[in-house]
């Protein structure tokens, strides 16, 4: 309805009259992009923009469009991976939103070929640090990265509980406990928000 509301008042879908006020700078972040034309796509390309496919959220509102991997990858749009917020996610998990941004273009394109593992990654780490792994059952000097087709379909179909996380040698998250943030304090300051919240919105009858 917005995409319409926006053609019948100005005679342009959403992207167009965007880039006739000029509104696209290089980096400009679109969300979505769930009703977008080819002419679009184009607009997105020229400026440098990028196209964020936010798979969950879409299925969850039943916005009834989905962003198309092939076509934005034909026009040379950046498609990077998003959750949106947590009301249309609620889990905001990267890699169970990367399986169901691969699953829901292969179903909407019947191609199972499309959005391999690989570039399904790529989607949701670019513009991050590079990653490499090993395994410990392996004794190697060869790190796995991302050529290793299975290790990423299982990163990415599995979905399995990621327990322990390091950055620059410190631990972060061992058996899945994050170290260095107080969950328990986390959760009481939040049921004490969210009961403030409403008892502000609904305020007790007198």
């Amino acid at each position: 309805s917005e995409v319409a509301a926006c053609h019948s008042e100005h005679g342009m879908y959403p992207i167009e009259y965007l880039d006739s006020i000029d509104y696209f700078t290089k980096g400009t972040v679109c969300a979505h992009c769930g009703w977008v034309t080819k002419r679009e796509m184009r607009i997105l390309a020229n400026h440098g923009a990028h196209a964020v496919h936010c798979p969950v959220s879409n299925q969850k509102l039943a916005t009834g469009g989905t962003l198309s991997y092939p076509a934005m990858k034909e026009a040379g749009v950046d498609v990077r991976l998003g959750t949106d917020g947590a009301a249309s996610n609620n889990s905001l998990d990267m890699r169970a939103d990367a399986k169901s941004a691969s699953l829901i273009q292969r179903h909407d394109h019947w191609d199972a070929t499309i959005l391999p593992p690989t570039e399904a990654w790529q989607l949701a780490t670019k513009g991050s640090n590079d990653w490499v792994t090993w395994s410990l059952d392996e004794i190697s000097m060869r790190p796995r990265g991302i050529g290793d087709r299975r290790l990423l379909a299982n990163l990415l179909y599995s979905t399995a509980k990621c327990l322990d996380v390091w950055v620059d040698g410190n631990c972060l998250r061992r058996d899945g406990i994050t170290l260095t943030l107080d969950e328990s304090q986390i959760s009481s300051e939040l049921e004490t928000a969210v009961a403030e919240y409403y008892d502000g919105i609904n305020p007790p009858q007198r």
